[in-house]
C-alpha cells in the first residue's frame, strides 16, 4: 500500500511538472552560456518554465511583449534574463557612465528589493553590469549619489522614479533601452496611472531610446523594447498596452498559444535566435478591445472556503492554524487582512495566547496555542520593519505572515504551502494575487477562503473567472481537537456556535482580550499619572526658581 501511494504521488508530482517546465534547456532559448551556468550554479534553475520558454527567445528577439499569466510562473526572470544577455554581449563592456540601460517599474517596495536581489544573483559573473533601485522610504540624497554614479538596471517604483525623473539632474538615462512594467494590474489599481503616462511622456512611450535624436544606444539599429507583465487584465492594463507597446507579441492571452504543446526541440518551434518568429505563437497589431477576464490559477492548487459567522472568526483560525502546524510542523503559511489594525491584533493573539487542554490547576500547564514562529506585514509598518519581516519570513522554515494585501503582488516567499484568506478580497481579480503566494513553479499548494454567511453570493463571482471552490469540512476538524483529554464525536450538533470545542476555545480568547484590555487600562492611567507627576514636579521646580510657593 505504501507502495502504491508514493509511486502515485511520484506520478502526481511528474505531471505537475510537465505542466509547468518546458522540455528545453535555457540554452536552447538561445541564452548566453555564462549565463546559463549562473541560472544553474547559483540560483538552482536546470529547465525553464513554460512561460519563461515562451517569453525569452522573443524578447531577445526585441519584440514589445505582453505576458499574462498565473502567478509563480516565473515571469521575472523571463524579462530580467533577455536584458543581461544583450548587457553581457556588448562591445566594448557597459560601463556605469552609460547610466540606465534598463528601468523595470514595480508596484511596492517588498517586490522592488526582491527583483534587486534576483538581479544581484543573476549578474554575480558579470561585474560590470550594475543593478540598483529606488523606491519610497528609502534616502532620497542616497539614491541620488548612487544615480550620479551610474545604475545599468534600475527598479524602481513609480512615485519615486517620477521624482528623480523631474529633480535629478544627474540621472543618467538618454541611452534607456528597455522599460519593464511588472505587476501593471497592480501599479494601476494602487492609483499611479497619472504617474506612470507622465513617466512615459519623459521617457518616450515607444521612441528608439529615451532621448529621440540625443539618444546614444551601442545599437544604433535596436528600437526602445517595452514588455508588459500582468497577472490579471482590465480596461486599465489594456489602455497602457496600447500606449506603451507597439505590434506587442502576447503571450498567455489565449489557450491555444499555450506553450504546454512546446515540442521537444525549441528551436523548431522559435526558429535560430535572429529570425522571425514562426506561426506557433501568436501576435497582432493591435490588442484586442475586450481582454479575456478568465484568472490564471495554477492547476495544483487546492481551493476551499468556509463559511463562519463574524463572531466565531478568531476561534476557528486559531483551530486551522494549530492543526496545520500540528501536523506539518516545517511548513509556511500566510494570512491576508482587510486591515493594518486586524492583522496587529491577530499578530498579538497569535503570539500571546495561551491555553491549556485540562481545566484543573495543579497540572494548568499553559502552552502558546500555535506553535510557530509569527511575523507581521502592513503598510503602516516603518520601512525596515517591513523588510526585517520580509526577509525573516523568507529564511524560516517553518512560520506564519499575518498580512494585507501589501504582500500579495508578486512577492516570492519560498516554500509557501497554505494561503488562508481571514477577509474577503474586496474585488475577486485580487484574490488570484493572494493565493498566488502558494503553488508556485509546479509545487502543490492550498488556499482557503474565509467568508461570512452574508458573503456567500462571493463564490459566484470566482465561479464566473473559472476559480472553483470547495467546501472546507470544518466539523471534522474541530472534532479532531480533544477537550479535557477526551476527543468528542457528537452527531447531533445543529450549528458550529455549539461546538464544545469551540464553546470552550471562545470562553478562552474572550478572558484573554478582557485580561489584556484591563492591563492596557491599567498601563494608560500609570502612564497618566506618571506624566501627571512630571508635569507638577517641572511646575514646581519652575516656580521655586522664581520664589513662587504653590499650594494645591
Amino acid at each position: 500500500m505504501d507502495y502504491r501511494r508514493k509511486r502515485q504521488k511520484k506520478e502526481e508530482e511528474e505531471e505537475t511538472a510537465n505542466e509547468v517546465y518546458a522540455s528545453c534547456s535555457f540554452a536552447d532559448l538561445g541564452l548566453h552560456p555564462a549565463l546559463c551556468e549562473q541560472l544553474r550554479d547559483r540560483m538552482g534553475f536546470e529547465v525553464p518554465t513554460l512561460i519563461q520558454a515562451q517569453s525569452i527567445p522573443i524578447i531577445i528577439l526585441g519584440r514589445h511583449v505582453l505576458i499574462n499569466a498565473a502567478t509563480g510562473t516565473g515571469k521575472t526572470i523571463a524579462y530580467l534574463t533577455p536584458i543581461i544577455h544583450h548587457l553581457k554581449m556588448y562591445n566594448p563592456r557597459v560601463q556605469r557612465s552609460d547610466g540606465t540601460l534598463a528601468l523595470v517599474l514595480v508596484p511596492t517596495r517588498e517586490l522592488c528589493m526582491q527583483v534587486y536581489e534576483i538581479l544581484q544573483k543573476l549578474l554575480h559573473r558579470f561585474h560590470w553590469i550594475v543593478p540598483g533601485y529606488i523606491m519610497g522610504g528609502e534616502n532620497r540624497s542616497k539614491e541620488k549619489a548612487r544615480l550620479r554614479k551610474g545604475i545599468s538596471i534600475l527598479v524602481a517604483t513609480p512615485g519615486r522614479l517620477l521624482d528623480h525623473l523631474k529633480n535629478t539632474s544627474s540621472f543618467l538615462y538618454r541611452s534607456l533601452r528597455w522599460i519593464i512594467f511588472d505587476e501593471a494590474d497592480r501599479i494601476l489599481e494602487m492609483g499611479f496611472g497619472k504617474e506612470v503616462e507622465e513617466i512615459l511622456t519623459l521617457l518616450g512611450s515607444r521612441q528608439s531610446g529615451s532621448g529621440g535624436e540625443d539618444a546614444v544606444l551601442r545599437n544604433a539599429k535596436f528600437q526602445r523594447q517595452n514588455l508588459l507583465l500582468s497577472a490579471t487584465l482590465n480596461d486599465k492594463v489594456n489602455h497602457l498596452a496600447k500606449i506603451s507597446l507597439e505590434n506587442p507579441v502576447m503571450i498567455g492571452l489565449e489557450e491555444s498559444n499555450s506553450s504546454s504543446k512546446l515540442p521537444c526541440s525549441p528551436r523548431n518551434l522559435f526558429g535560430s535566435i535572429g529570425s522571425k518568429v514562426s506561426g506557433e505563437i501568436k501576435y497582432s497589431g493591435s490588442l484586442a478591445s475586450s481582454l479575456s477576464e478568465d484568472y490564471n490559477l495554477p492547476a495544483q492548487l487546492v481551493q476551499r472556503y468556509v463559511k463562519v459567522p463574524c463572531g466565531l472568526r478568531p476561534v476557528v483560525l486559531l483551530s486551522i492554524l494549530r492543526n496545520l502546524f500540528e501536523r506539518e510542523v516545517h511548513q509556511k503559511i500566510v494570512v491576508f487582512f482587510s486591515t493594518c489594525d486586524a492583522v496587529d491584533f491577530h499578530y498579538s493573539l497569535i503570539s500571546e495566547f495561551q491555553w491549556s487542554y485540562d481545566p484543573q490547576p495543579e497540572v494548568n500547564q499553559k502552552q502558546t496555542f500555535v506553535k510557530c514562529r509569527a511575523f507581521r506585514l502592513h503598510g503602516n509598518m516603518e520601512h525596515d520593519g517591513r523588510r526585517a519581516t520580509f526577509q525573516g519570513f523568507n529564511t524560516e522554515n517553518s512560520a506564519l505572515l499575518l498580512c494585507t494585501d501589501v504582500a500579495a503582488r508578486g512577492l516570492d516567499f519560498p516554500k509557501v504551502r497554505y494561503i488562508i484568506q481571514y477577509d474577503s478580497p474586496g474585488e475577486a481579480s485580487e484574490y488570484v494575487h493572494r493565493v498566488g503566494r502558494t503553488a508556485r513553479l509546479g509545487e502543490k499548494g492550498d488556499a482557503l477562503l474565509f467568508l461570512q454567511p452574508v458573503e456567500m453570493d462571493y463564490l459566484q463571482d470566482l465561479q464566473k473567472h473559472g476559480a472553483l471552490l470547495e467546501d472546507f469540512p470544518l466539523l471534522k476538524l474541530l472534532d479532531s481537537f480533544p477537550l479535557y483529554g477526551q476527543k468528542h464525536h457528537n452527531k447531533n450538533l445543529l450549528s458550529l456556535e455549539m461546538h464544545p470545542w469551540v464553546l470552550t476555545l471562545q470562553k478562552a480568547i474572550e478572558s484573554f482580550i478582557l485580561m489584556g484590555v484591563h492591563q492596557f487600562v491599567c498601563e494608560e492611567l500609570m502612564l497618566s499619572a506618571s506624566n501627571a507627576l512630571v508635569k507638577i514636579s517641572a511646575f514646581w521646580r519652575f516656580d521655586g526658581a522664581c520664589g513662587l510657593v504653590m499650594r494645591f
